[in-house]
């Protein structure tokens, strides 16, 4: 699986970016969560590039605006990587939330 999710990484450019969730320390992850995800869904073009399925979740690159990112989503964890322009858009879009 890991070979899989380094070849995700690479193949959209991923692979030395970083995580979302240190710019959102004074977040839950459950919160970080459910924000990440309702701002993703406001862009009406996001699409599902790539995944791996398994039964407690998966990883995901979705695109938008000419965007990647990598999604890992289960049952115990939650986080979103990026090019720091990206990581900066989102996290400013998620801290109006609060």
């Amino acid at each position: 699986m890991k070979n899989k999710i380094d070849e995700m990484l690479s193949v959209y450019g991923l692979r030395d970016e970083n995580s979302i969730l240190p710019m959102l320390d004074d977040f839950s992850e459950e919160e970080i969560r459910a924000y990440c995800w309702q701002v993703l869904r406001s862009y009406p073009e996001l699409k599902k590039e790539d995944w791996i399925i398994g039964i407690e979740g998966g990883d995901y690159i979705y695109s938008f605006d000419g965007n990647h990112v990598f999604i890992t989503d289960d049952i115990w964890s939650f986080n979103l990587i990026a090019r720091q322009p990206v990581l900066v858009m989102l996290a400013e879009k998620i801290k109006t939330f609060k």
